[in-house]
């Protein structure tokens, strides 16, 4: 029995929200909580109220969250996934990016010959195929494609996180390793020291990452188009994907069109593509997006089972380990043959496992400020293309 009922749904979105607010509050003005990041911190912080009983485990508003503000989050992330600016801005990032796309599933696969007898090793790989090629947004949507057990679901979220965590450790060490400067370029590291922005932040007394989310002009229309184009999006694709699933269609356009998911990405990519001024002039999307997504992992945290999480946690990070091994190594022979620079393999490999936001934090950490905005187009990459990956991977392993 919690002290907070699961009938009490008020009360349980105002903890919900204070969560996401003091998440946001701690990774904007403490290092700490930059480097482990606001997803981290609210899946901690959820974790420890259900196991102090002050919330339920389970609860009616955790599916509205999840059945509403989930879905919603990712056109919202996508508004400026316009294709064309993607492969004209991002340069050579774009090309090592896939790179160390091609070494993610090179990854996954040697996982799948080394630990294909082991329970569950299928789900965590489908799932985590998707994920270190796109992120998040991709685990989540290859979840709902599979029908991954929630629970199991929960956990990889939680793994996925800390591994971003230790990714950023290792892409610091890389790229300042004097391996790393021998054999590639450097130029945003020879050219941090004259970077302002890093100083001017230290005397605020915040982190890179409250430049990188710092205060946009967002007017009430924003608002009101970011929604209601959001809704009208995820409406629209459960239509489709509800009619495509009716007419009981092969297994493989039932994954790809059966997936509200994989129609939401498809619609809000070939929207932002095709009307770009429109998408461009909407401020405050990802904003928006980013509340959602973090209101879901608070819920992800209230539910998690601690007991599952221990059972298949050392499995993940072995596959984790492995698989970024190699995504690491593909980025590098990338920027080699291209002639790129060290800072760009750290970049392509976090907008492959971290999505949009790891990416820019990586970048944004470090310094590499020429590297911010390319780190968000090449993620946003990453979330349009990582949930096919996925599936791929899920028929082959025989989900």
């Amino acid at each position: 029995m919690s002290f907070i009922s699961e009938t009490d749904s008020l009360s349980l979105w105002a903890v919900i929200l204070v969560v996401v607010a003091v998440s946001i509050i701690l990774e904007q003005r403490y290092k700490w909580a930059s480097f482990i990041s606001s997803c981290l911190i609210c899946i901690a912080l959820g974790f420890l109220l259900s196991n102090l009983k002050i919330v339920p485990y389970e609860a009616d508003t955790y599916t509205a969250v999840s059945s509403i503000l989930l879905p919603c989050a990712i056109p919202l992330l996508l508004f400026k996934a316009n294709l064309k600016v993607i492969i004209k801005s991002s340069g050579k990032l774009f090309l090592i990016f896939h790179f160390a796309a091609v070494g993610s599933l090179i990854g996954v696969m040697l996982c799948w010959l080394l630990m294909h007898n082991i329970q569950n090793a299928d789900v965590m790989l489908a799932a985590g195929a998707a994920g270190w090629v796109g992120g998040t947004v991709n685990i989540i949507a290859v979840g709902n494609v599979f029908n991954i057990d929630q629970e199991i679901l929960s956990s990889l979220l939680v793994y996925a996180n800390f591994a971003c965590g230790i990714l950023m450790i290792a892409i610091r060490i890389f790229c300042n390793s004097q391996f790393a400067k021998s054999q590639l370029a450097h130029p945003h590291i020879d050219a941090l020291e004259s970077i302002e922005m890093t100083e001017e932040l230290k005397k605020q007394g915040k982190t890179a990452t409250a430049a990188f989310w710092g205060g946009k002009e967002v007017s009430l229309k924003d608002i009101a188009l970011a929604l209601a184009v959001t809704f009208s999006i995820v409406g629209i694709s459960t239509f489709i994907a509800n009619g495509v699933t009716a007419l009981n269609p092969p297994m493989v356009i039932a994954q790809l069109f059966g997936s509200s998911y994989m129609i939401i990405t498809l619609i809000t990519v070939a929207a932002a593509t095709l009307f770009p001024k429109f998408f461009d002039s909407i401020h405050g999307a990802m904003e928006l997006g980013n509340i959602a997504l973090l209101a879901w992992f608070v819920t992800v945290g209230f539910s998690g089972n601690i007991v599952q999480m221990l059972q298949n946690g050392l499995l993940f990070i072995a596959m984790f380990c492995i698989v970024s091994f190699c995504n690491m190594v593909f980025a590098f022979i990338g920027s080699k043959v291209l002639k790129g620079d060290c800072e760009s393999v750290g970049v392509a490999s976090m907008a492959n496992i971290g999505g949009p936001p790891g990416a820019a934090a990586v970048a944004a950490s470090n310094g590499w400020t020429q590297l911010v905005t390319p780190a968000i187009l090449v993620g946003l990459w990453g979330y349009v293309i990582g949930s096919y990956f996925g599936i791929i991977v899920g028929n082959i392993v025989g989900l």
